[in-house]
């Protein structure tokens, strides 16, 4: 091989016997791989040092006993004696579990050119850049795979949410619609859906019932949610609360249709209701900021401020990107 990996693999293989994961020390690797439960394969592979299942069997016994570094030299001494996509797929795995994502992406991207049909690969370098915050590129990454495969479904799913992030609201509904009409996955119509919500577009109903007619156990609360935030942002509050409220039945630990329904309360100044939903928010789940945050709206609202700070000040511990949190506390405070 020539590729920049061939070195790296050769480097790693050469230092394998002297390093190991964070908590190994150096002297300690060849005590490690000539005790139980490695000690049989690594005689074995002493007198077989060209088989390669030896070395990925070794990597799996390494890994379930978090030996990572042990792991992902014998997965590289075995890509490096008969390479295949299945031992790539393991490397790339113990690359990201290694924090090591450079390197990932650099062996995805030799990896793709090395198994041009292979579109896991692909796909995984569009996260891992994605991951890495090179949206852009991950965009470009699925540009090309649709361009080779305008059937990939999944590719113009992936697509559709990086352009949804991109706050690119028409290339993700386009993008989506198309994986939805390739394949009409509930996931892809629940998203689909979600969008159309937020911009009061009644396809949403339409998406949230297909979803509801092909639940067949009856159990996903996601499509009534999602038709309560439309009736929400159409005005038809009295429908919303029954829509949050079905979902609740479904599922009583639904925080966010707690949130939605006592935000319905608190915009009708219901403050003691709309208390009593964040209060169930919280409780059901003690780490959702926004259960906080509009408990601090509410006692704000009701001139408790010392109980508005605390539950702003939870808000923020609990998300320290939450500037309406500390905007509601400056606000309180400015009022002493």
């Amino acid at each position: 091989m020539k590729s920049w990996f061939a070195g790296l693999i050769m480097g790693v293989w050469a230092i394998s016997t002297a390093c190991n994961n964070s908590t190994t020390e150096q002297g300690d690797v060849s005590e490690i791989l000539t005790q139980p439960p490695f000690r049989s394969l690594t005689d074995s592979i002493a007198d077989a040092p060209g088989n390669t299942e030896l070395y990925q069997r070794r990597a799996a016994l390494l890994l379930q006993q978090d030996e990572l570094q042990l792991a992902h030299a014998d997965l590289a001494k075995a890509w490096e004696l008969q390479p295949s996509e299945a031992i790539a797929e393991q490397l790339v795995n113990i690359l990201f579990m290694l924090g090591n994502t450079r390197e990932a992406i650099r062996f995805l991207e030799e990896l793709i050119k090395k198994y041009p049909e292979n579109n896991g690969f692909q796909r995984r370098l569009s996260e891992a850049l994605v991951n890495n915050g090179a949206t852009n590129e991950a965009i470009m990454a699925y540009n090309k795979m649709l361009a080779e495969d305008s059937a990939n479904f999944e590719a113009w799913y992936e697509r559709g949410l990086l352009n949804l992030e991109q706050t690119d609201t028409a290339a993700a509904i386009r993008d989506l619609e198309n994986s939805f009409k390739l394949q009409p996955l509930l996931l892809t119509g629940l998203t689909l859906a979600n969008i159309y919500a937020e911009k009061k577009n009644d396809r949403a109903i339409l998406l949230a019932d297909q979803v509801i007619a092909r639940d067949s156990s009856g159990e996903m609360a996601d499509p009534y949610f999602i038709k309560g935030i439309y009736y929400v942002n159409t005005g038809n509050k009295t429908k919303a609360l029954e829509l949050f409220n079905t979902c609740i039945r479904m599922n009583w630990k639904f925080q966010e249709a707690y949130v939605e329904k006592g935000i319905i309360y608190f915009e009708a100044n219901n403050l003691d209701e709309a208390l009593q939903q964040f209060k169930l928010a919280a409780t059901v789940t003690n780490t959702y900021p926004e259960a906080y945050y509009w408990q601090g709206r509410c006692y704000e609202a009701l001139g408790m401020k010392q109980e508005a700070l605390l539950n702003y000040g939870r808000a923020y511990s609990l998300d320290k990107t939450f500037k309406e949190a500390i905007e509601g506390a400056e606000r309180v405070e400015g009022k002493e």
